[in-house]
């Protein structure tokens, strides 16, 4: 899986898609225990602000009776003491210096549909209302997507004698490619279709998944290097990224606009943005509407 994971870095640091800086891309490479990529995880997790991706590719078990989701890793002998998934699922959580306000993680592994059962269910009710934990934050959580290679009952697979796995080929396509007919830039729901319909047309190649979160199907990963506007250089054709990034206003990652902001915090949900007028007008009495 090692090109797997050096195809990915590039891409996200050599301009292909973004030309993100060496140093905020993290890579273990066969890791040999869950506590080296625990740690790495909680660190990086606890300095992002923005968006953080999570990306694997390797082995996936389904473990005890309940068939949790495991990662292999390379020193452990009895299943159990894989990497849960669960475990890592809790280090993406906000850290104590940042949090990132959209998480991304793709799980290129057989079973990885299972990662979808525990990421995607109801958040647990709590005492703060919605708008309350937006103001004490300070921030927004604007969404969480998961995009895997396989179902919770299937096998991913890895052709013999191709570069890639199956899933990754094509996730590496689209990120490189485009898609023609697609919007400028490349949200979490058009390159969950791309890949998906790229692999349909391969024979006996399992069903990717995907679920979100809040806005996470809109978070934009990568811009469209098969669009086409007037102006634009043509990416395909070796233009560079940065090229095309001069006079082109870049979209807020494909969010809904901003309705209203307060101490720093952007509300740009209608209902919490009602919700947060109220607050405001019982605490400080009449409020010119």
């Amino acid at each position: 899986m090692k090109r797997n994971l050096d195809a990915m870095r590039r891409l996200f640091t050599d301009g292909t898609v973004w030309a993100l800086p060496e140093s905020n891309c993290a890579s273990i490479l066969e890791p040999a225990y869950p506590h080296e990529v625990l740690t790495e995880v909680e660190r990086v997790a606890s300095e992002a602000t923005d968006t953080l991706l999570l990306y694997y590719a390797g082995h996936g078990l389904l473990v005890g009776k309940t068939q949790e989701l495991h990662l292999a890793l390379r020193d452990v002998k009895w299943p159990d003491e894989c990497l849960s998934y669960a475990n890592l699922r809790a280090r993406l959580q906000p850290g104590q210096r940042g949090w990132a306000r959209r998480t991304v993680v793709i799980l290129d592994c057989c079973y990885s549909g299972e990662a979808l059962n525990g990421e995607m269910g109801a958040e647990p009710a709590g005492s703060q209302t919605e708008l309350e934990a937006l103001v004490a934050s300070k921030t927004e959580i604007e969404g969480v997507c998961v995009l895997t290679a396989s179902a919770a009952t299937r096998k991913a697979l890895a052709p013999v004698g191709e570069e890639y796995s199956a899933f990754t080929a094509e996730l590496i396509h689209v990120l490189r490619h485009g898609v023609h007919g697609g919007a400028e830039y490349l949200n979490m729901t058009a390159i969950y279709d791309a890949v998906a319909g790229r692999l349909a047309q391969r024979t006996g190649m399992p069903v990717p998944q995907f679920g979100a979160r809040g806005h996470g199907a809109e978070i934009v990963l990568a811009p469209n290097r098969a669009h086409r506007t007037p102006g634009v250089p043509d990416l395909s054709a070796g233009a560079s990224l940065a090229d095309a990034a001069f006079g082109a206003a870049v979209p807020d990652r494909g969010l809904p606009p901003v309705l209203a902001t307060y101490k720093g915090v952007e509300i740009r949900d209608r209902t919490a943005l009602l919700q947060f007028l109220r607050h405001l007008k019982h605490e400080e009495g009449e409020l010119d509407a």
